[in-house]
Order: C-alpha cells, then sequence, then structure tokens
C-alpha cells in the first residue's frame, strides 16, 4: 500500500512539473514572438531621399557635381513641414524641368532673358492651362524660379524697387527676397530692420517694394518657395523661420 501510495505520488509530482514546463514554454515563445515582431525604430519607413541625394554624397564627386546634386535635390523636395508653400521649378521656355545631372549644366530653366526683358506673372487660364513656357510667364507672383535678368540684385534693402527678373537671379545665387507691398512705414520699419540682422549674420537676403502684388501684403521667396501673407498678420518669428529654413537651401552656384 506505501509503495502504490508513493509511486501516486511520483506520477502526480512528474505531471505537474510537466504542466508547469508546458506553461513556461507557452510564455516563452509568446514573448519572443512579440519582441520579434516588433520593429526597431530605425527600420521604420523612411521619407524617400530626394533625387541627386547619392550623388552629393558619392566620394568622387567633384565640387560642381556636388552642388548640382543638392540644387535637384532641393527643387524636387515639396517637404510639407518647411515654412512656406512649394511652387513647382520653371520648366523654362522648352516645358521640360531639368532634374538629372546629365542636363543640369545645359538647360534653360535659369536661363538670361535680358536685362530689360519683363517676364509676365501668368494669368490664372495659363496657370489652369499648364501653358507658362510659350508665351513664358511666371505662376506665382511673386515669382519663385525660372528664367530671369542677366543682373542679379544685390543682398540688401533696396530703397528703390528692384525688377522681379533681378530677384529671381538672387534666389538663384541662395538668397531668401523679402517682398512687400505696403504703405505703412512702421511695418516697412521691422521688416528692414529683421532684413538687417539677417544680413549682419551674413545671410543672402533682399529687401525690395513690390507692387505687382495685392496691397497691404508681404511675401517671402526662395528658389521653388513662397510664404504670402497679409502684412497686419506680419511677425518677426514668421520672416526669420523662413530664412534660416531657406538661406542658400538652393545654392547651385556655392555662394
Amino acid at each position: 500500500m506505501r509503495s502504490l501510495a508513493t509511486r501516486e505520488r511520483l506520477t502526480a509530482a512528474l505531471a505537474a512539473v510537466s504542466l508547469a514546463a508546458g506553461l513556461f514554454a507557452l510564455i516563452f515563445f509568446a514573448l519572443t514572438d512579440d519582441i520579434t515582431s516588433e520593429k526597431p525604430e530605425d527600420s521604420q519607413p523612411l521619407r524617400p531621399a530626394p533625387a541627386g541625394s547619392a550623388t552629393a554624397q558619392r566620394d568622387g564627386a567633384s565640387e560642381a557635381e556636388r552642388r548640382a546634386a543638392n540644387a535637384i535635390a532641393a527643387i524636387l523636395d515639396d517637404d510639407r513641414s518647411l515654412p512656406s508653400t512649394y511652387v513647382a521649378p520653371h520648366p523654362g521656355a522648352d516645358g521640360l524641368v531639368c532634374s538629372e545631372l546629365s542636363c543640369w549644366g545645359n538647360n534653360d530653366d535659369r536661363r538670361h532673358v535680358g536685362d530689360n526683358v519683363d517676364v509676365p506673372i501668368c494669368t490664372p487660364e495659363q496657370i489652369a492651362q499648364k501653358r507658362i513656357s510659350n508665351p513664358l510667364c511666371y505662376p506665382s507672383n511673386p515669382p519663385t524660379s525660372g528664367p530671369h535678368s542677366p543682373t542679379a540684385g544685390a543682398f540688401r534693402v533696396h530703397d528703390s524697387p528692384l525688377r522681379k527678373e533681378n530677384a529671381v537671379h538672387s534666389m538663384e545665387h541662395g538668397a531668401v527676397v523679402v517682398w512687400y507691398n505696403t504703405s505703412d512705414q512702421a511695418t516697412i520699419d521691422k521688416l528692414k530692420g529683421w532684413v538687417e540682422d539677417e544680413l549682419g549674420r551674413g545671410r543672402l537676403v533682399v529687401m525690395t517694394k513690390y507692387t505687382g502684388m495685392e496691397a497691404e501684403t508681404i511675401a517671402l521667396t526662395a528658389w521653388t518657395r513662397l510664404d504670402k501673407f497679409p502684412a497686419s498678420t506680419l511677425t518677426e518669428k514668421r520672416v526669420k523661420n523662413f530664412i534660416e529654413e531657406h538661406n542658400k537651401r538652393f545654392n547651385p552656384e556655392g555662394f
């Protein structure tokens, strides 16, 4: 009787051990499955690198190739987190945007049109029909890219209005252009002070009066970027954030 009872106790103990081992295995595999199924932070989907960035980082690339690759990446980057609205690059007279190194040195997207040639702002009909190349016109007001004057506007506050074609050339040189159409001298003085601060920090900035846009309006532009708003909503932060983000962001000539 005693040996039978002992065997029964031993059998029960073994069953308990087996059950515990089984539960442990289930828990272990469940935990390891959860761990391995989680994606590490650096494996999350990434925003595709802008076109040209690989060339810009290639060890054998020349300085000119790097500048061109970075410029191509900038004109194609429609990142909405930047403080501005993206305006697609002007395709020039041939209607084709150059977005490859193979055509970068020989395209008309940024061609000079002559010092006294006026490039008009496109009409709504031209924009709707995508007819901005023949005849040539700027699809945004003020313009943000495209063929322009061979003379760039100087990086400074301009006392006399700068022609928009000269301002576009300044943007090709990496500048931010601050345009204003307001009669409020206090607003103009604030803008002038902020722009002079940024110029003192080595930023490439042009400030000019521009009556070609709506009255009591301020606009900030860089190549393919525009922020336009009522003068009554002007703030120092808005202006300086734009300059900080877009100063020399597009800079194909290395200014």
